[in-house]
């Protein structure tokens, strides 16, 4: 007797999406490198911020913490769904599909960057800076916020979409590792600490926007940069979401035109907040008026 063959249902990835989310998600939050992450981040809020910057100065800690540490998860987890896929043999859901899961992923980094913000923005109304501090002269909250958000927040999903983007276009082992090294060190160039980069700094998705830069016989001396913060903002956001579409770009095996459309728009729109966020703000480098040494 022979048997009947059943044809299988195809799979809508529309369907699975959700599930596949659900699942990555999970795979993140439990990641090692993640709760590592997170657990240094938490520590290092615990107390008052710095006694000059407030929590203007701990912006580092969610970027490194949660950004980069979530390039290396991120890279990880694509890899690891892309062997597991292949190792099945019929591939239940394309490359695609697994992208958007791994990007609904985001919202775990995004969650712990929130959190912080709410404590930096605690912390920055319980422990003011002082008169010698930063911020100082005519930039007020909506600046600070803006900064806390950009330097503290988007950076913590800015690392993970990065890493999606690398294991998507450069998936061999040990790229993540290389591109947070690069990172850091191009990061260090343009942070503002050195005069030559500070007018073309804001390409850059992580740099300052004031800090103990120094003077000339006041290397401690508070500056506060050019640019905008709030335009900044936005230019991270729609960075962000082009490596979102960069990486679904990936896939071959689908129309890409629609892709190819989202990708050029939102790229234009990153490049005019990029600019506004050069141009408008802040005109010219401001300096604290009250020596570093002074209480």
């Amino acid at each position: 007797m022979m048997a009947q063959a059943v044809a299988q249902p195809e799979v809508s990835p529309v369907t699975v999406l959700p599930t596949l989310a659900r699942k990555e998600v999970g795979r993140y939050a439990r990641h090692p490198a993640f709760l590592l992450g997170a657990l240094l981040t938490a520590l290092a809020s615990i107390g008052p911020p710095d006694d000059r910057m407030s929590s203007l100065g701990a912006v580092i800690v969610p970027a490194a913490g949660i950004g980069l540490f979530g390039l290396v998860v991120m890279a990880s987890l694509a890899r690891s769904g892309d062997r597991i896929a292949g190792a099945a043999g019929t591939v239940a859901t394309d490359q695609r599909t697994r992208t958007l899961a791994l990007a609904a992923a985001l919202v775990v980094p995004l969650t712990v960057g929130l959190v912080w913000f709410g404590w930096a923005v605690w912390a920055y109304r319980t422990w003011p800076p002082p008169t010698g501090g930063l911020p100082f002269g005519g930039v007020g909250d909506a600046w600070v916020y803006s900064v806390l958000f950009a330097l503290g927040v988007v950076s913590c999903v800015g690392g993970p979409v990065l890493g999606l983007v690398i294991a998507r276009w450069l998936p061999m082992r040990g790229a993540a590792p290389v591109a947070v090294v690069l990172l850091v060190l191009v990061t260090i160039l343009m942070q503002g600490l050195f005069a030559a980069t500070r007018p073309f700094r804001l390409v850059m998705p992580w740099t300052y926007f004031g800090g103990p830069i120094g003077i000339a016989g006041d290397r401690n001396r508070m500056l506060i940069l050019t640019g905008s913060p709030q335009w900044y903002v936005g230019y991270l956001v729609l960075l962000c979401a082009a490596g979102v579409v960069l990486a679904l770009l990936r896939d071959d095996e689908r129309p890409r035109g629609r892709l190819l459309v989202v990708l050029a728009t939102v790229t234009l729109g990153a490049l005019v907040c990029c600019v506004l966020a050069s141009t408008m703000g802040v005109e010219a480098t401001m300096v604290n008026p009250v020596p570093s040494g002074s209480p």
